[in-house]
């Protein structure tokens, strides 16, 4: 065999190395561990176009995205610069620049902070799932909603049902208008005498309003999920309302004349109830989320949801008992497992008046803390299921009504909707320094519940042990302490 030259064999070597040091990024950018699926995305377009389903992965705990899944459904443009490790997507008249294993994100020119950075695996750019929220929040995407506890991105239809809305003062009534272009029969949720919130069902809105005046301190229309969302939120003064639909016209009115009332002309309106058939309000059912071989998330400081919701569930106790004086249910009182059946049959055996999922959030944490409150949506598709439950809850189910398992929540969804928003409310006036959301959607444990159902999820900030769990310097107990003030205001009549 011919030797080669050395220096021939150090250029040889050189080469080889180089060809192995290109390939090493590649290889790099996949996770540790095998790739994991995560719970699918439904993306709903209006007819008649088909539906369809993307799906995320979960990278180091943690839902991730596909870049080609995004550019796709929202009709984008896709530019990869390898030598870069720079993705953009053009969206309208919009740009956003993405770079692999760096959290700090263009949009347009301005900086943006992912938090959690792009990553590259197998060849495709994914980014944290949280990105779809933010592409509506940076008005990025303006024609689809993003329904994070139902999992669906859905797309407004092109021609709008509700169009122009305008506020007027005539008087002592105040009142929403607005074009219809089809017939949508309007679906109060709740009418206190703090707030009037409604519903059209499945309708889409022009452009979302904010309105004051009269006797509407703060009023809003959007679109939601459910449909096109009116709430009002309304002066002291405020004695009733009424909602008409005639000749494709919307009217909301609130008047602070009672004489309108007692002739007839507006409804009353009237603080919600949350007592039981004996007319008290005597019992609330604390679910402590995960349990048992769930465990949740972990969160900062290496805690384990499922212990911190126990924790949680049993501050919210001692701030009930104390200020209430009511009887408090939990769901478990130890670390074991209880499905999400049985903790909707403790609900509704326990005859309860209040039902409060508690969970933490450690994606959530990531983002500075924060709150989410749920309530069910008020409209969910109708139940194909044939397991009924009977609400007649003390042995003797002689004559009692029954009811689809996964739709008892329905008949009172507007009540859960009420002190949801109160107690999100409660939580912006106590910690205005943290982020708070309302949502609805289909939430499974909520489904079954009888009687009015929230879910809270609280985001702790990451810190080291033992602050793990504090909120911007609030404690769990700080938190349970306003959910207890807000409930005890609430019961007192205010409604809303």
């Amino acid at each position: 065999m011919k030797r080669l030259p050395g220096a021939r064999v150090k250029r040889l070597l050189a080469g080889l190395m180089a060809a192995a040091l290109l390939a090493l990024p590649p290889l790099l950018s996949l996770p540790a561990l095998a790739v994991q699926r995560a719970a699918p995305i439904r993306v709903v377009y209006p007819a008649p176009v088909a539906n369809e389903i993307i799906t995320p992965v979960w990278l180091d705990g943690v839902r991730y995205v596909s870049t080609n899944d995004l550019a796709r459904v929202f009709r984008a443009t896709k530019y990869w610069r390898p030598e870069l490790r720079k993705l953009s997507l053009r969206l309208g008249d919009h740009t956003v620049r993405f770079t692999v294993d760096a959290p700090v994100v263009l949009v347009d020119e301005d900086a943006k902070n992912l938090v959690l950075s792009p990553r590259l695996l197998q060849g495709e750019v994914y980014v944290p799932e949280t990105v779809l929220a933010q592409f509506l929040e940076w008005g990025l995407i303006t024609n689809a909603t993003w329904d994070e506890p139902i999992r669906t991105i859905r797309f407004r239809a092109p021609v709008h049902t509700v169009r122009q809305a305008q506020l007027w003062v005539r008087g002592h009534v105040t009142e929403i208008s607005a074009t219809l272009l089809r017939s949508l029969p309007p679906r109060v949720l709740y009418a206190t005498p703090t707030e009037v919130r409604l519903l059209f069902e499945g309708g889409t809105i022009d452009t979302a309003r904010v309105f004051a005046g009269g006797v509407v301190q703060l009023g809003t229309i959007r679109e939601t999920q459910d449909g096109v969302e009116t709430r009002l939120l309304l002066t002291p003064d405020a004695k009733g309302y009424s909602v008409t639909v005639a000749a494709n016209r919307l009217k909301v009115a609130v008047t602070d004349d009672k004489d309108l009332v007692s002739a007839g002309i507006f409804s009353p309106l009237e603080p919600i109830s949350l007592a039981g058939a004996d007319g008290k309000f005597g019992t609330v059912v604390l679910d402590p989320g995960h349990g048992g071989g769930d465990s949740g998330a972990t969160l900062p400081g290496g805690q384990l949801e499922k212990d911190a919701t126990l924790d949680f569930a049993r501050q919210i106790r001692a701030e009930l008992t104390d200020k209430l004086g009511v009887r408090v249910v939990l769901t478990r009182e130890a670390d074991i497992d209880v499905p999400l059946s049985r903790r909707a049959e403790i609900a509704n055996e326990t005859r309860g008046d209040l039902f409060i999922s508690v969970h933490l959030d450690a994606e959530g944490a990531l983002r500075q803390g924060g709150f989410r409150v749920y309530a069910l949506s008020p409209s969910l598709p109708a139940s194909t299921g044939a397991d009924r439950i009977p609400l007649g809850m003390n042995g003797d189910f002689g004559g009692a009504e029954l009811r689809p398992w996964d739709s008892a929540q329905a008949s009172v969804a507007g009540n859960s909707m009420a002190l949801a928003q109160a107690i999100a409310d409660g939580l912006s006036r106590g910690f205005p320094q943290t982020p708070v959301t309302f949502h609805t959607g289909r939430i499974s444990v909520l489904e079954p519940v009888a009687y009015p159902a929230i879910l809270i999820e609280v985001a702790p900030p990451p810190r080291g042990a033992p602050e793990a769990m504090s909120l911007r310097g609030y404690s769990l107990r700080d938190v349970a302490k306003s959910m207890a003030q807000t409930i005890q205001e609430f019961l007192k009549g205010g409604g809303a």
